[in-house]
């Protein structure tokens, strides 16, 4: 079967399960589904039929479904529908993959059945090659962290991993922190790499933080489910409608899924593919009896390392001639560490820093840490029994410490105090008010210490353990004006980033920060948008704390900043969260802009996350809060978003009201940027309504003013480029094919003028089906695989091991 017969197929049982539901539903007639899906009772027909050549647009599918939902619950006597049969969820993760299917393999067949004869001119069909090196070429993901330091022993283990049966699809490793799980895992997933052809994805639970709470597996599969090359906004908001995507999209392929430091079994269950041929390997301190009883993981627990497992990995640290030459002092430093990978590492750091230190005065100070006091010092004493293995790596942990140098000492205290998955060098000189250049020295220090590890250049991790340790060691007074530097380092750095991505929008007044905070500076949009990819979890994480902490003011600056990029990544949970938090900080302070603010990006959120309630409940609020402002542009940029959350309600009449009173506030203001943007959307909704010239009017007249406001506002660029998106779209619904081309091609400069992967990747997405339609299925296929690649790469932020 080539894979346009395959899609073909799929497509047509796509529609057949639509015409159960609405069998099933026992109606609406077609007339009714027509006058709600915009379309004509044949069309609506065809659809039910499955007499269609491509998917429908998805907001056909997402009116139909809604259709049979509300008549089978107001007929719910004669209706044999049951409860969830119609949910959208179902239906739109089922969707995304459908189109996927669909424009991948029907592009594959057209460009390999439809080559040209050049020297004759005339059409021919060409067998299609089997050969792999004829296959169109897809990123796949590589996530794997880097492993650091010595991999010594378990041979055992790796042996039973590499001998898994093919029908294993879940491996659970456990045992205490420090063992060696994360690095047993990771080396065999390298070295096993060959055998999941379809790529390696990798997942941080932080099941065990002790200041950030684990990993919610919502979050876990929006960025799964992206790293698989779906954009965010496809992505279902539910976690069993983006657990269906994911397993969908794994369907047939052999992909391996590392899950490491899981809490217990309900977070890890939604993330499990599922699919024959997948593999998902979990880590975790705790058994997971619950994958082991109900879903058939293979356990596999790790204890210590031999004796001279651990005597290999201290010479591979220190050389093996100093081993060699102390072996008795060598076993008595092993035993001090309870044979545990951390521990050694640690102490092994420490012995090779200083290479006079003899193994016996190295183990000496080992076993008088081990009965000193200090071993529980950052404990309750009744958390470790004497005999228990952590007592041995406390111990280690306190003596490494000890003997550090006071600012390497005050910057490890510190670190534990950063709420991201690692920390950079200018949020660790805030953390302690150093300046740059001897905050790297000291994190070298830290580094050769074995207290952190370098992740990337100029990125640094810490092992959870390690920041429990730490954490107890900060007093008041310390974690106050450390927090207070590190808050201003965030807030003043994003607040750059914003400015070079999102030039123009809505600004926060901000305070000077406090002596001792490095801010960065964004040097162009490619480095202010990896920043804020890179600081996403501190930055959120940032908000809580500062509400937490009686930092109101932090708290609703810091969610207003983040809001646009949050919303432009997709990231809807994270910015609904972090507007509630900022909300109810600003209430607190008084802050009434930023509240209306806020009240209107929480509209939009709730509205993107399908609660239509709650986004007009929101949005009312703001503009009651615009109009006691005097505020006319904040009042325009909400009746904008009303028509945003009419249109997903089907309302498109209404939808076009609301743009009209946005349009004209923004006229009373002369905001161009304001009014261009507008007629964009409003161009859009014309698109819906199949009104392609007046689409191509309005959308002109946006241009237009985007030409004379890109002279104000840079800010301009983004709207410009958006509507050469709109503009090419309608070009193609009308068969102008090669304009359309013209029009993404130009969309496309600009986006990339700003450095706005994600939307060049979604007109490359349209650009592939101008010129697929055009004739020109390389074109087509090539524009494709860019996109893929894109999304790929844009999913791909390395997450500490």
């Amino acid at each position: 079967m080539t894979a346009g017969e395959l899609t073909d197929r799929v497509l047509a049982e796509f529609c057949a399960d639509l015409r159960s539901v609405w069998q099933r539903a026992g109606g609406p007639g077609l007339r009714a589904l027509g006058t709600r899906t915009l379309l004509s009772k044949s069309q609506v027909g065809a659809i039910l039929a499955g007499r269609i050549r491509r998917p429908p647009d998805w907001d056909v599918v997402r009116s139909l479904v809604g259709c049979f939902r509300e008549y089978a619950e107001r007929h719910a006597s004669t209706s044999s529908l049951a409860p969830g049969a119609a949910t959208e969820e179902y239906w739109r993760s089922r969707y995304t993959v459908i189109e996927q299917a669909f424009r991948h393999g029907r592009e594959h067949d057209r460009a390999l059945d439809r080559e040209h004869d050049r020297e004759h001119g005339r059409e021919v069909t060409v067998r299609r090659p089997t050969h792999p090196r004829h296959r169109a070429a897809s990123p796949v993901p590589r996530q794997l962290p880097s492993t650091v330091g010595t991999f010594v022993g378990r041979v055992d283990e790796l042996a039973t991993l590499t001998g898994l049966p093919a029908t294993t699809t879940l491996v659970v490793i456990d045992g205490m922190a420090g063992i060696g799980k994360t690095t047993l895992a990771l080396t065999w997933a390298r070295r096993a790499a060959d055998r999941f052809p379809d790529g390696q994805l990798y997942l941080n639970l932080r099941g065990f933080d002790p200041d950030r709470p684990a990993t919610d597996p919502t979050e876990a599969l929006h960025d799964v489910v992206c790293a698989l090359g779906v954009p965010p906004d496809r992505i279902p908001t539910t976690v069993d409608g983006r657990a269906a995507l994911f397993r969908s999209l794994l369907a047939g392929r052999r992909t391996l899924l590392i899950l490491d430091n899981a809490r217990d079994s309900e977070q890890v269950r939604p993330l499990l593919p599922g699919a024959p041929g997948c593999l998902t390997v979990v880590t975790s301190r705790n058994g997971l009896a619950g994958l082991v009883a109900v879903d058939d993981a293979r356990p596999m627990t790790l204890g210590p390392l031999s004796g001279a497992e651990a005597s290999t990995l201290l010479a591979g640290r220190i050389g093996t001639g100093r081993v060699a030459a102390e072996p008795a002092m060598a076993d008595r430093v092993v035993a001090a560490c309870a044979a545990l990978p951390l521990a050694l590492a640690v102490a092994a750091a420490h012995a090779a820093t200083r290479p006079n230190l003899t193994l016996a005065d190295l183990a000496a100070e080992l076993t008088s840490e081990l009965t000193s006091e200090l071993t529980t010092d950052v404990l309750d004493p009744g958390d470790l029994d004497p005999g228990d293995p952590r007592s041995d790596l406390w111990a280690v942990f306190s003596w490494s410490y000890r003997s550090l140098a006071p600012d390497a000492a005050r910057l490890f205290r510190l670190l534990t105090l950063y709420p991201g998955h690692d920390v950079g060098v200018a949020a660790a000189a805030s953390l302690a008010g150093t300046p740059i250049a001897a905050t790297r020295r000291i994190l070298a220090a830290l580094r050769d210490a074995n207290m952190v590890v370098e992740v990337s250049v100029g990125r640094f991790a810490m092992h959870d353990l390690l920041r429990a340790y730490g954490t107890a060691l900060v007093d008041r007074a310390e974690r106050h004006d450390a927090l207070g530097r590190l808050l201003d380092h965030l807030l003043h750095t994003a607040a750059a980033a914003r400015g070079v991505l999102y030039p123009g929008r809505d600004r926060a007044d901000l305070p000077p920060a406090r002596p001792g905070t490095a801010v960065g500076a964004a040097r162009g949009v490619d480095a202010a948008r990896a920043w804020f990819t890179r600081e996403r979890a501190a930055l959120t994480a940032a908000v809580r704390i500062a509400a937490g902490d009686g930092l109101d003011p932090y708290a609703w600056r810091l969610a207003w900043i983040a809001a646009e990029f949050l919303q432009r990544g997709g990231h809807w949970r994270d910015w609904r969260d972090t507007a509630e938090i900022g909300l109810s900080a600003a209430h607190r302070h008084g802050a009434r802009a930023a509240q209306a603010l806020l009240h209107r990006h929480l509209g939009h959120a709730w509205s993107l996350l399908d609660d239509p309630d709650r986004a007009r409940t929101h949005l009312t609020r703001a503009l009651d809060l615009y109009v006691r402002l005097d505020d006319p542009t904040g009042r325009a940029a909400t009746h904008r978003t009303l028509g945003s959350l009419l249109v997903r309600l089907d309302r498109v009449e209404d939808a076009l009201e609301e743009d009209r009173h946005a349009l004209r506030l923004f006229r009373a203001a002369d905001d161009l940027g304001g009014q261009a943007l507008t007629l964009n959307n409003t161009a859009w909704k014309h698109v819906r309504l199949g009104r392609h010239d007046d689409a191509m009017a309005i959308g002109r007249q946006a241009l237009a003013l985007y030409r004379t406001a890109r002279h104000r506002s840079a800010g301009s660029l983004y709207g410009e480029a958006d509507t050469w998106d709109t503009v090419g779209c309608v070009h193609h619904h009308r068969g102008e094919y090669r304009a359309a081309i013209d029009c993404y091609r130009r969309a496309l400069d600009l986006f990339r003028s700003r450095g706005d992967r994600y939307h060049e990747a979604d007109t490359l997405t349209r650009l592939g089906d101008s010129l697929l339609a055009a004739g020109d299925p390389d074109g087509a296929g090539q524009a494709r695989r860019e996109a893929t690649t894109i999304l790929v790469q844009l999913s791909q932020v390395r997450r500490p091991g």
